[in-house]
């Protein structure tokens, strides 16, 4: 039973691999079985643990789904590849076992990565809130004392505004365009030059068409405008196509210098919360699903006076009301296609392994040589860097978005065909490779592109 040799080639009868297999044995697979029992019982212990403490923690604020998922699935994984490793047992070397563990690793990689996906797609975060968010005009009142004191609050005009959103529609990487209506509502006491509201982050924040004039009977004022803004800001793109974004519209009082603050008219509303309320319910937004609205501040530092006095310091600070627009991406599109394209590309790499030989009986079938498979690997990088460009185009970001580390991934394969290539081109002698005239690449080829991406995916939606 000390002979580890005969554990190495994996055959019983030499290595041709037209001989029937029979099962390695040896003290190295014994080994490498016991110690996979061992990972197997030390993985279900943690999966356990990881697991418990995972639907015993409250869900974080912000948050409809709890954000500390990354252990307990890692575990989960672990303990799935130790499983099928037990239950599988290709430590001993044969085809058979060897494909099916290829095949299940696979398979647990790509379940763990849907996994994510769903808890990430169902997870409603409301942390993309510009500033502080409020609800009722205590939680207005509340925010705006603690920016201005009790004595610049009694002294303040508050102008309740509202906003219907009838449509939003990205028209870029960093642009979107939003319409809709806008009303104020004004007491008397509010002069004729204040009777207005902009968008100053807009180009055209300032040109909306007056649509409506009502006098209230108790003395108040409504005055309604329509708008079509076109806003630039900045998006991230890290997640795409799994991304959240936050569509903000900025407001001002056209009297900026006037002790008045424009406020949410909630009473205008049913009682707030974080669901789709100031939002026409069959919004236009291609590729988007608005999931929240919400009313918030946010403090603004100015450095200059506009002119008005001269500047003696130090610098003013204002809090700036904001409608924020929460948008999840509608992923399947994107992901559908990004993937099958990736895919593609993948299973023609794939195929290629069965081609490398060194087999002097099949390579002139085959017509394999070094520098055919290195022209191939080369081509396929071109197609790879070509698919990634793609997805720069899309997102417009100059950071990493998700989708590209697919592409990462495939680089790490290439290089390893590549390798492979020249290995085999050469007089070098490796058994890892001459076992089953090199099926060990072509077996860990999906479960390592796979399992790249599933490493990846939890990297970035981890954070």
């Amino acid at each position: 039973g000390g002979d580890g040799g005969d554990g190495g080639d994996g055959e019983g009868g030499g290595g041709d691999g037209d001989e029937p297999e029979t099962p390695a044995t040896g003290i190295w697979p014994r080994r490498l079985e016991r110690a996979n029992w061992v990972l197997l019982g030390l993985t279900a212990i943690a999966t356990v643990i990881t697991a418990i403490r995972y639907f015993t923690e409250d869900v974080d604020a912000g948050h409809t789904q709890r954000d500390n998922w990354a252990p307990v699935l890692v575990c989960a994984v672990l303990f799935a590849l130790s499983l099928a490793a037990a239950l599988l047992r290709p430590f001993l070397l044969t085809t058979k076992r060897c494909v099916l563990m290829s095949v299940a690793a696979t398979t647990v990689f790509v379940l763990g990565t849907v996994t994510i996906w769903q808890v990430v797609n169902n997870d409603k975060n409301i942390n993309t809130i510009v500033g502080t968010a409020v609800q009722s005009d205590a939680d207005t009142k509340r925010v705006l004392g603690q920016y201005f004191g009790p004595k610049v609050m009694s002294g303040l005009k508050l102008i309740p505004t509202g906003l219907f959103i009838q449509g939003a529609k990205f028209t870029g990487p960093q642009e979107v365009e939003v319409n809709g209506y806008v009303w104020q509502r004004y007491t008397k006491d509010i002069p004729e030059t204040s009777r207005a509201v902009t968008f100053p982050e807009a180009p055209d924040g300032y040109s909306m068409d007056e649509v409506y004039k009502v006098d209230l009977p108790n003395g108040q004022q409504v005055r309604g405008w329509h708008f079509n803004l076109t806003l630039r800001q900045k998006f991230s793109y890290g997640k795409y196509p799994l991304d959240k974004q936050n569509i903000w519209l900025r407001m001002w009082t056209v009297s900026a210098f006037q002790p008045e603050m424009i406020v949410p008219d909630f009473s205008s509303y049913p009682p707030w919360k974080y669901d789709r309320l100031g939002l026409d319910q069959s919004i236009v937004s291609e590729g988007w699903s608005p999931y929240y609205t919400a009313y918030s501040y946010q403090e603004h530092e100015y450095s200059m006076t506009y002119g008005v006095r001269p500047f003696s310091g130090p610098n003013v600070k204002a809090p700036d009301m904001y409608f924020n627009i929460g948008v999840a991406r509608s992923y399947a599109g994107p992901m559908t296609g990004k993937l099958l394209q990736s895919l593609f590309i993948a299973a023609i790499m794939f195929l290629a392994l069965f081609v490398y030989t060194k087999d002097d009986r099949r390579n002139p079938r085959f017509g394999f040589s070094t520098w055919t498979a290195i022209s191939f690997a080369v081509s396929l990088l071109l197609v790879v860097v070509v698919d990634q460009t793609q997805i720069r185009e899309i997102v417009g970001d100059t950071s990493l978005s998700y989708m590209e580390f697919f592409a990462i991934a495939q680089y790490v394969v290439i290089m390893g065909i590549f390798a492979n290539a020249i290995i085999l081109g050469t007089e070098t002698k490796i058994r890892a490779l001459e076992w089953r005239d090199n099926l060990l690449p072509t077996l860990l080829y999906w479960p390592l592109l796979i399992g790249l991406f599933f490493l990846f995916t939890v990297i970035v939606f981890a954070n």
